[in-house]
C-alpha cells in the first residue's frame, strides 16, 4: 500500500494531569453528602489505599467526641491539592464566584449583593444566602487538567442557580481552628508589654483560670531575683501553640520574615543584609532597629492562621526600584522646621506614587546630595537584581525622622487613625471595624481597600507637625 503521508497525533490522557497525591500532603477534599454540596475541607493525606483511595485526616474537623482529628476513607475523585493563596484585597464584584469560610471549611458560592462596599451576601450551591465579610472570603478557582484556572462570573441563565432551600449544616464537631489549650501543654505566649510587642516565649501551661485565662510558667524568662521561673496570668488570645520545627539549611534571603532569637524569646522582623559568616543583618518594624544574627539564631516565620502553620511569605511592592520620590511636593506630613539629616540617620521616606500615596518606608540617610536632597538607602527594598538594598534620591519633605515608639496595649477604637504594616512600609489608614483577639480591619483612603491586620502589625498614627511628634486625633 502507498503511503498517505499521514501523521500519527497522540493526544495525552487525562489521567497523566492528575495529581499524585503524597503521604503528608496539604490537600482539599469535598463531600457530595446531602446539605454538603459545595464545601471543601483541608486535610491532611495519612495513606493511600486501594482502588484509588485514601485515607485522610482532617485539619478542622474533629470525631464526635472531639477528642481526636476526624479521619476517613476518601476517593480520590474528591480529593484537590490546596489551591494557591490569592491575597485579595481589591472588593469583590456582583456575580463573581467566591469560596466562604463557614462551618470550618470553604463553600462554594457566588455574590449576590454588596454591602457597604466591605460585606457581602453570598448565594451558596443548593442553599440559602448568608452576609459575609471580606476577609472570609477568597475567589474561587477551579481544578481543570491539573492546573488551577480562575472561575469566571456567574450566568444568570444558569439552571444550578435555582435554590433548593437547603440549609447548610455543621459537619461532627467545629472549632478545631481554635487550639484547645490543656494543662501541660507547650505553647508560645506574646507580649504587649511597652518595649516587647512583636516577641514571642516558650511557656507551659499550669491551669486554666477561667474560659480565656491560664496561669503559664515562661520557660527562659524568671523572677527578679532569678530564684524561679517567671509565672503570670496569660489571654488565650496571647497564646498559640509551639510552631513545629524547620531546620533551615540554605541561607536565608534579604526581606525575608524570620523570627529572631533576642532577649529569651522570639521577635519578628525581615532580613535586611545578607552578610559574611553565615551572619544577617534583621531589621525590626516594631522598634525601627537593625541588629546582627547568627544563622542558627533565626528561624523561618510562621503564622498560625485558622488551625494551621503557614510560613510567612512577603510579597515585593511591584515599585520597589522605581524612582518615586523625585517630584514629591504634598506637604501634609512633610518636614516643616526640617531636622539636619545626618549620614546614617534613620528615617521614614514617604511615596506619592499612584497607589502607593499614604506610605511611609524606613530607610536611612547614605550623603546629602544638596538642593536640600539625600541619597537614601531603603531597609525592605531591594534592587531589580535583588543583590543589594535599593538606594535613590529623595527630596527632603518627602523624609521624616522615624517617629518615637509608642506602644498601645489596649485595643484600638473604631475611626482611630493607625500606620499599618503592610508591603514592607507603613501605610496610613483608618481602623473600620474591631474584631476578636485584637485584629482589626482596616481602611485605606488612598486605595479604597479594607484589609485585616493584627494588633503588633499596627502603630498609633503620628504626624510630624513644624518639628514635633503629633499623635493623630480620632
Amino acid at each position: 500500500m502507498k503511503s498517505r503521508g499521514l501523521i500519527l497525533k497522540i493526544k495525552c490522557s487525562g489521567k497523566s494531569s492528575q495529581a499524585k497525591f503524597t503521604e503528608g500532603m496539604l490537600v482539599e477534599v469535598k463531600s457530595d453528602e446531602d446539605g454538603f454540596r459545595g464545601s471543601w475541607f483541608t486535610a491532611v493525606i495519612v495513606e493511600s489505599l486501594r482502588n484509588n483511595k485514601f485515607l485522610v485526616e482532617y485539619r478542622t474537623l474533629r470525631t464526635e467526641d472531639k477528642t481526636e482529628f476526624l479521619r476517613e476513607e476518601v476517593d480520590i475523585s474528591c480529593i484537590r491539592p490546596s489551591p494557591p493563596i490569592i491575597q485579595g484585597i481589591q472588593p469583590f464584584d456582583y456575580l463573581q464566584r467566591v469560596d466562604a469560610w463557614y462551618n470550618d471549611g470553604w463553600w462554594e458560592g457566588h455574590i449576590v449583593d454588596v454591602i457597604n462596599g466591605c460585606k457581602y451576601m453570598i448565594h451558596f450551591i443548593n442553599s440559602d444566602k448568608m452576609v459575609f465579610e471580606h476577609c472570609k472570603l477568597r475567589p474561587h478557582q477551579d481544578w481543570i487538567d491539573g492546573k488551577w484556572c480562575m472561575a469566571s462570573k456567574v450566568n444568570l441563565n444558569d439552571e444550578n442557580l435555582k435554590c433548593n432551600d437547603v440549609t447548610l449544616k455543621r459537619k461532627y464537631s467545629a472549632s478545631a481552628s481554635e487550639p484547645t489549650f490543656r494543662d501541660g501543654m507547650m505553647v508560645e505566649v506574646k507580649s504587649d508589654e511597652e518595649g516587647y510587642q512583636g516577641s514571642w516565649y516558650s511557656a507551659v501551661i499550669l491551669s486554666s483560670l477561667g474560659s480565656d485565662d491560664f496561669l503559664v510558667e515562661y520557660q527562659t524568662l524568671k523572677t527578679d531575683d532569678e530564684s524561679e521561673q517567671l509565672r503570670e496570668k496569660a489571654l488565650a488570645s496571647n497564646m498559640r501553640p509551639c510552631p513545629p520545627k524547620l531546620v533551615r539549611i540554605e541561607r536565608f534571603k534579604k526581606l525575608e520574615e524570620v523570627d529572631a532569637w533576642y532577649n529569651d524569646g522570639w521577635w519578628v522582623g525581615v532580613v535586611s543584609k545578607v552578610l559574611d559568616g553565615l551572619k544577617y543583618g534583621v531589621y525590626f518594624w516594631n522598634s525601627n532597629e537593625e541588629l546582627i544574627f547568627e544563622h542558627y539564631n533565626l528561624r523561618p516565620r510562621q503564622e498560625w492562621i485558622g488551625g494551621k502553620w503557614i510560613v510567612a511569605l512577603r510579597e515585593k511592592p511591584k515599585s520597589a526600584v522605581k524612582t518615586r520620590l523625585v517630584n514629591c511636593k504634598e506637604k501634609n506630613g512633610g518636614l516643616g522646621l526640617g531636622p539636619i539629616f545626618t549620614n546614617g540617620m534613620y528615617v521614614e521616606v514617604k511615596s506619592d506614587e499612584e497607589g502607593y500615596i499614604g506610605s511611609w518606608y524606613p530607610a536611612t540617610i547614605v550623603k546629602p546630595l544638596g538642593n536640600k536632597k539625600y541619597l537614601v538607602e531603603y531597609q525592605t527594598l531591594q534592587t531589580e537584581d535583588e543583590t543589594e538594598l535599593h538606594k535613590e534620591e529623595a527630596d527632603s519633605i518627602c523624609i521624616r525622622p522615624c517617629p518615637p515608639l509608642v506602644q498601645r496595649n489596649d485595643e484600638y477604637k473604631p475611626f482611630e487613625e493607625v500606620d499599618a504594616w503592610c508591603n514592607d512600609g507603613w501605610w496610613v489608614g483608618q481602623i473600620s471595624k474591631v474584631l476578636h483577639c485584637k485584629t482589626y480591619t482596616v481602611y485605606f483612603n488612598y486605595t479604597n481597600e479594607i484589609v485585616e491586620f493584627i494588633h503588633s502589625d499596627l502603630r498609633p498614627h503620628q504626624d510630624w507637625i513644624n518639628g514635633h511628634w503629633v499623635l493623630a486625633k480620632r
